[in-house]
């Protein structure tokens, strides 16, 4: 009964407003812990619609409880997203910037986002589904530099954080074969010939190695890159973000830092960039490498 109750009133309640009003995210959370429901419904967001779990297990129980998903990260994203472009999705999860991304490329733009885990794909699938605009190509793969076949190490306690590398999960729940590609050899053996404007990219330590297999369409598309940089991660991978770094140094990228400490977007060169990534006990930083001439919305 509870569940339907929960149900009723998750499609009655302006959840597309939590983010924006502390009363109505309150009051929702107090609804939420008070029914406590153990189904899945589908829950409207400022941007789109999800099919939300209660249980731990996917991130959108964290949307659940606070009606968004990286608020600061998602504005910065939106500054940069045009009508009628292609947007590359790397690690998609349960769809948040794809989902994003699909309202505000249109129908004519066009999403490719690619998510290895079996589990989070099907979740990925079912709110893709539910968007007005079906401008979105789902691929259950990884990014790499070559294309092939990879055991990903699937993360029993953190839903966002499987990985190539074992030694980047909190704790191991397994294993699965995953198909992986460069997205370079992607686009090309897919006669995928519009331009990219712009990659998303959150891949747990394999950064540099996307990076890598999109050398050829960054170098030619100018796209802008959002990339969740994790040091210790991607030396776990055998990689060294140096290489990230320096590569866009020598395409004259320029870089802005996702400060959520002080929710603000810092203007930062490569040597503060460095700086910031070898912190003593930082696992991240959202980084944003523009291209030369992009103004942002």
């Amino acid at each position: 009964m509870r569940n339907l109750l929960f149900t009723a009133i998750a499609n009655a309640y302006p959840t597309d407003r939590m983010s924006r009003n502390n009363i109505l995210s309150a009051i929702w959370r107090i609804l939420f812990y008070t029914l406590a429901p153990s189904q899945p419904f589908v829950m409207r967001t400022e941007h789109y619609k999800i099919m939300a779990y209660p249980k731990k297990g996917t991130l959108t129980r964290a949307v659940i409880r606070r009606g968004y998903w990286e608020r600061m990260e998602t504005r910065a994203f939106i500054q940069y997203l045009q009508p009628d472009t292609l947007v590359i999705d790397a690690g998609a999860n349960f769809g948040h910037y794809t989902l994003v991304a699909s309202k505000f490329v249109g129908n004519s733009g066009k999403i490719i986002a690619f998510e290895p885990s079996a589990n989070t794909f099907q979740l990925l699938q079912s709110n893709i589904k539910m968007l007005a605009n079906q401008n979105v190509i789902a691929v259950q793969a990884g990014l790499s530099d070559n294309n092939g076949e990879m055991s990903l190490c699937i993360d029993g306690s953190n839903p966002g954080g499987h990985s190539y590398s074992k030694d980047n999960v909190r704790k191991k729940g397994g294993d699965q074969t995953t198909r992986v590609y460069s997205l370079d050899e992607y686009l090309h053996s897919n006669h995928i010939t519009s331009p990219v404007s712009l990659i998303k990219i959150d891949v747990q330590g394999f950064e540099v190695k996307v990076i890598h297999g999109a050398m050829r369409t960054i170098l030619h598309d100018h796209p802008v890159v959002f990339c969740e940089v994790t040091p210790e991660a991607a030396k776990n991978s055998g990689d060294d973000v140096l290489e990230l770094l320096n590569f866009f140094k020598k395409a004259n990228y320029t870089i802005q830092f996702i400060n959520t400490a002080n929710c603000q977007l810092n203007n930062v060169s490569y040597k503060q960039a460095s700086n910031i990534l070898h912190q003593t006990g930082r696992e991240y930083a959202d980084l944003i490498f523009i291209p030369p001439q992009t103004i942002p919305n």
